[in-house]
């Protein structure tokens, strides 16, 4: 049958009321070739819910069937921008299904630190030498941007990470190593030794003094002080002499040359995308270094599992990312497969709200994303948030985000994924005030404070339960 779409009732356009009152109420009018019939989300409960639910069946199915038999792994991949990356979101999503379903592990984890942005504070990494890194948001230009959405490499062959677990509700038996080649670029070890991998000493630099120079003047270049350069050169006074040498301090420090012997190294097994690290008891810390010498070392990510039944929520976010970002890598979608998604929850568009694109363009974007997704996934299943409400600037409403979020919820009929209007539950434009009054903004406008995003985990958890218990009744 083909279909037209007619006319649109949204409530999150028209707002009669404000905020977290409100009831929720979507309705499609559609055009067939013989009548005037409606689409199913017509006669729907009102409320905070899970639009389409019907596309969740085999996700749901998996959940029963971990909930009643307490046997096996249930994964929910959650792909998303800034609002996704610092893991408030997700995280509380984790602890509110883990403590209904059993926790499977933290899940998929990347080391953000030594990719100098943000992530988690659950895992905290150090390494002994720097790191490159690339965001997916920049153009292609060869780096190998896998499953975190960040490049992140090294070409030091005397690389060491220590990955410290900070939460014991997180010990780890089994560790999945992404990289974006078949060879082993890593080790796995542990060690009863204290290792110290950050060096508290400078790396310095060579100058050659040149005629008219001063102290003062190479300070400023170099960016130390004066009173740095004469210690560190044991000067007693400000007199320099050309060419002769001086030693520079830089802000990177000397690295710390690690014996790899010291390691007690674990096992792998290597996998499609990945190599699988399994350990006799549960671990908290681990030492990666270099299997052998290569040219280049480039970490993807790691999922940390234990050996127990429940449920896994993997979190992969990128500040600034678009559905767009995502799509120009093809690395991503192979390496996804690795997570064993039942679910996959997308939450993007805020920054292409920012880029004031047409819903027309949003909509083909989601479709070319879940297209790659499908030709290595062809059975998960997919549920699409809609953007948080913002500002674009102090005063100034995002209304994108308003256009972005009814075209989600729209097409989310015909192109067989299920939606849950994060910005009608939210307030919408119209409930922005009240965001703010309550602390849930952050300070820009555009982003969510710790509160906001737990409270937005907390109705993202009750819809999916909501929808999850309904399927249950269904099998009774």
């Amino acid at each position: 049958m083909v279909k037209s779409k007619i006319a649109l009732v949204l409530s999150s356009i028209f707002w009669g009321t404000c905020a977290f009152a409100q009831e929720n109420l979507i309705k499609y009018q559609v055009n067939s070739d013989s009548d005037l019939d409606s689409i199913s989300a017509v006669d729907q409960e009102e409320g905070n819910r899970i639009y389409y639910d019907d596309r969740l069946y085999e996700f749901f199915q998996k959940l029963y069937e971990l909930d009643s038999l307490k046997e096996g792994k249930v994964n929910i991949v959650h792909i998303g921008d800034s609002h996704i990356q610092a893991d408030f979101f997700t995280g509380k999503m984790r602890k509110l299904l883990q403590s209904r379903f059993g926790n499977g592990g933290l899940g998929f984890v990347f080391p953000y630190r030594l990719a100098k942005t943000n992530g988690n504070s659950i895992v905290r990494y150090t390494s002994n030498v720097d790191w490159e890194s690339r965001r997916n948001i920049y153009p292609v230009n060869g780096a190998n941007v896998g499953l975190s959405g960040i490049a992140l490499s090294t070409n030091n062959k005397n690389l060491v990470i220590e990955m410290n677990i900070r939460d014991n509700e997180y010990s780890f038996s089994r560790m999945k190593v992404f990289t974006p080649t078949e060879d082993q670029l890593f080790n796995l070890g542990s060690t009863d030794k204290q290792l110290s991998l950050e060096s508290g000493v400078p790396k310095k630099v060579n100058h050659i003094i040149k005629s008219g120079e001063s102290l003062s003047s190479i300070a400023r270049r170099y960016g130390t002080s004066v009173i740095d350069l004469k210690r560190i050169n044991k000067l007693k006074t400000s007199t320099i002499h050309p060419g002769r040498s001086l030693s520079i301090p830089t802000p990177e420090r000397e690295p710390v040359v690690v014996n790899p012997e010291v390691f007690n190294r674990v096992d792998a097994t290597q996998a499609e995308g990945y190599y699988d690290f399994t350990f006799d008891r549960e671990q908290n810390r681990i030492y990666f270094y270099s299997n052998e010498e290569k040219e280049l070392y480039d970490l993807n990510g790691i999922v940390l599992e234990n050996d127990r039944a429940g449920l896994l929520y993997h979190s992969i976010g990128v500040n600034g990312a678009r559905y767009s970002d995502y799509g120009k890598y093809p690395l991503f979608f192979e390496q996804l497969k690795g997570l064993e998604p039942d679910l996959l929850v997308l939450s993007m568009g805020t920054n292409e709200a920012f880029d004031k694109m047409s819903p027309a363009d949003f909509q083909n974007q989601v479709n070319i994303f879940l297209k790659k997704v499908k030709e290595h996934l062809p059975k998960v299943n997919v549920l699409i948030t809609t953007p948080p409400p913002s500002y674009f600037s102090k005063g100034n409403v995002n209304t994108v985000a308003t256009e972005l979020s009814n075209e989600l919820t729209i097409n989310g009929l015909e192109n067989n994924y299920a939606v849950w209007d994060l910005y009608f539950n939210l307030g919408g434009n119209l409930g922005l005030q009240e965001l703010q009054d309550q602390g849930m903004l952050a300070r820009d406008l555009v982003h969510y404070s710790v509160k906001g995003y737990e409270y937005s985990a907390d109705l993202f958890f009750d819809a999916l339960i909501e929808a999850y218990q309904k399927f249950c009744e269904k099998k009774k």
